[in-house]
């Protein structure tokens, strides 16, 4: 009983410490709030959303698997994996971050094998799309496509990796029959699908940086310094790109290899089965860990040496262009009426 009035004190408490913190730095937070919008407007919902309705449908129709027949049969002996597991690997390394854990929740059928089967393979199929490695850290961080290239190719050679290690015990994939399926009630449950995740993805990365923002606020104003570069992008990956920022590309590597906290908590929203989040995580350190040792070899093989020009995202534009506004509207439309349905 004592434990328990202890802990309503202390949430109570820490509820209004963060309201005062809100009130105290409603500028900030304003700006990251409206920063943190530009983003998921200007290029997170527009390339996210499409490609998460594309990846579903292939999966469910059975298109992926077809499509990605030829690079099975030549992988299949090495990755260990079937048809449709194959095509949600490759899905999830081109995707982004919650492509993957969705593709997954697809195909579980809520048996503890499916769910383990599923956890195994959330490790690996996991990663930052080619758009926003080369966009954010290639041309953002070093203004050089090459240096995204690198780090995109780090990430995907240690999930590959990772995939062949953590599968080494089972056997190669089946070579069943593909069944090929496609309905308009498929269709529109991959449109409210994508929706709704866009929305959890979009909330989360507010929630992440607003508390961010907020701890950087009250060092601030103790310490006169502000939270280290590192813990911020650790937190909220698309950190990594704020203004006055230094790091080296294999450090950088690893930072979008693990992916940060707030994607490991939209996982957990977006998973239909139970993720095991110690495993996931220690294995994900282990494989950012591999990530920037290929990034490192790559460089000193290459002799690249990328130069740091950072920028941040302006946050005083008007979202005005048309199509955009219609792919907006459009999905507020969908995640509206499948809201409506569910109650």
């Amino acid at each position: 009983m004592k434990r328990k009035k202890a802990i309503i004190i202390f949430a109570a408490l820490s509820a209004l410490m963060i309201g005062i913190l809100l009130i105290a730095d409603s500028a900030g937070t304003a700006g990251t709030i409206k920063r943190c919008i530009y983003v998921c407007l200007d290029s997170l919902i527009p390339s996210l959303f499409c490609f998460m309705v594309f990846s579903s449908l292939l999966i469910k129709s059975g298109i992926g698997e077809i499509l990605f027949t030829p690079l099975w049969y030549i992988t299949k002996f090495i990755l260990h994996l079937d048809r449709k597991m194959f095509s949600v690997f490759l899905l999830s390394q081109i995707g982004g971050y919650p492509v993957g854990v969705r593709l997954l929740s697809e195909l579980t059928d809520g048996s503890k094998a499916c769910d383990k089967r599923c956890n195994t393979a959330l490790c690996y199929c996991y990663n930052s799309g080619p758009a926003f490695v080369i966009g954010i850290v290639g041309i953002g961080i070093y203004g050089d496509v090459k240096a995204g290239l690198i780090v995109f190719l780090s990430c995907l050679a240690a999930n590959f990796t990772a995939a062949v290690i953590m599968n080494i015990r089972r056997k190669p994939g089946n070579d069943s029959a593909v069944r090929f399926s496609l309905t308009g009630k498929d269709i529109t449950t991959c449109l409210s699908g994508a929706a709704k995740a866009l929305m959890n993805i979009a909330l989360a990365i507010l929630l992440f940086n607003t508390a961010t923002e907020l701890a950087d606020f009250v060092i601030g104003n103790f310490t006169g310094g502000e939270m280290p570069y590192i813990i911020k992008a650790v937190t909220e990956i698309t950190n990594i790109k704020n203004p006055g920022t230094v790091c080296s590309l294999p450090v950088a590597t690893a930072l979008i290899s693990f992916g940060g906290l707030c994607i490991i908590y939209q996982l957990y929203t977006l998973s239909a089965f139970r993720i095991n989040m110690l495993r996931f995580i220690a294995s994900r350190a282990a494989i950012s860990a591999l990530s920037a040792l290929i990034c490192y070899i790559i460089v000193c093989v290459s002799g690249y040496d990328p130069a740091v020009n950072v920028f941040a995202y302006a946050t005083d534009m008007l979202i005005s262009d048309p199509l955009l506004l219609l792919c907006i509207a459009g999905m507020t439309f969908v995640l509206l009426r499948n809201t409506e349905k569910s109650y």
